[in-house]
């Protein structure tokens, strides 16, 4: 919409006086970054999970780059060039549109309905809030109400809901590429598979550690981590790997499409050689210890 973004039609109108893309999407990462420290430190707005909830959200997060913070894409806010911005109709290139403006506060209200109806999933194992939560996060994602900075909002959400709910999820861990698909599979398929499985690791420190191990090793040696499916072994999950390395009680293997880390002691005997392809058959995740830097830094090769 013209109300939303400069003559250029791809940069959105902002507070700071950008008028590029680029730039934009760089000032706006440091902003964003610096306000999500305030929740970090647990000063960010309190509610009661439901729509004005996660406006406020939404609002505080951006608040220093878009006069529109805070509103949903559906409601005609007045810029101050004189401008209104709306977009009532949104949708990703070649995916499926998102619900459309009309729908959006009752979707929203939906979603706060259900969670007030189970007590915003207080009281849960770890395991049933993952796949419940889970399940909130595909919902929220379909209903897509901001025109920017929807995946923020919606991590900081969930973020405070496990919180409340005695519970942790950390979203550091999840490459880009990983959310973009279960996002398309929630979204475009109605399949909530692989958003469960992403929340069930990320709310197991266990998981979530072997993880960020292997990401920062990954860092080290600029190997574009975001942009690959990064998951570890799922359990009783049969797959066909081939291996990149092993680094004392885990291990780095690839599919065709991903990149999976491991234990060790799930690796058949004898061991496989690098480079070499075995079906894998993952046990349970336990505690382990593993130096990734220290590996890789050994053997330069990577899983490129």
């Amino acid at each position: 919409m013209p109300g939303y973004t400069l003559h250029d039609g791809v940069t959105l109108k902002n507070k700071l006086g950008i008028s590029t893309h680029e730039n934009l999407e760089a000032a706006e990462t440091d902003y964003v970054r610096n306000r999500l420290w305030d929740f970090a430190a647990g000063q960010g707005p309190k509610g009661k999970f439901d729509a004005r909830h996660l406006k406020a959200i939404h609002r505080h997060l951006f608040q220093d780059v878009y006069e529109w913070a805070g509103n949903t894409r559906d409601e005609r806010v007045r810029l101050s060039d004189g401008t209104i911005a709306t977009e009532p109709v949104l949708r990703k290139i070649d995916g499926k549109p998102f619900i459309d403006g009309p729908l959006i506060a009752e979707g929203l209200d939906r979603i706060g309905r259900e969670l007030a109806g189970v007590d915003c999933l207080r009281g849960l194992m770890r395991e049933e809030f993952a796949n419940r939560a889970a399940d909130v996060m595909v919902e929220l994602n379909a209903v897509h109400p901001f025109r920017e900075g929807n995946g923020r909002t919606q991590r900081v959400f969930m973020e405070t809901l496990a919180q409340e709910a005695g519970h942790q999820l950390d979203f550091s861990v999840v490459s880009r590429e990983r959310m973009i698909q279960a996002s398309i599979a929630g979204n475009e398929h109605c399949d909530p598979m692989m958003m469960r499985r992403l929340f069930t690791e990320i709310s197991d420190p266990e998981r979530v550690a072997a993880l960020d191990k292997a990401i920062r090793a990954l860092e080290q040696h600029r190997f574009p981590w975001n942009d690959r499916y990064i998951a570890t072994a799922e359990p009783g999950h049969k797959v066909e790997v081939r291996l990149a390395g092993v680094a004392g009680e885990q291990f780095m293997a690839r599919t065709q499409t991903a990149i999976l880390i491991g234990q060790s002691r799930d690796l058949p005997e004898p061991r496989p050689a690098k480079g070499q392809e075995f079906m894998l058959a993952p046990s349970g995740w336990g505690q382990h210890k593993v130096d990734w830097e220290r590996h890789l830094a050994d053997d330069d090769s990577g899983v490129c």
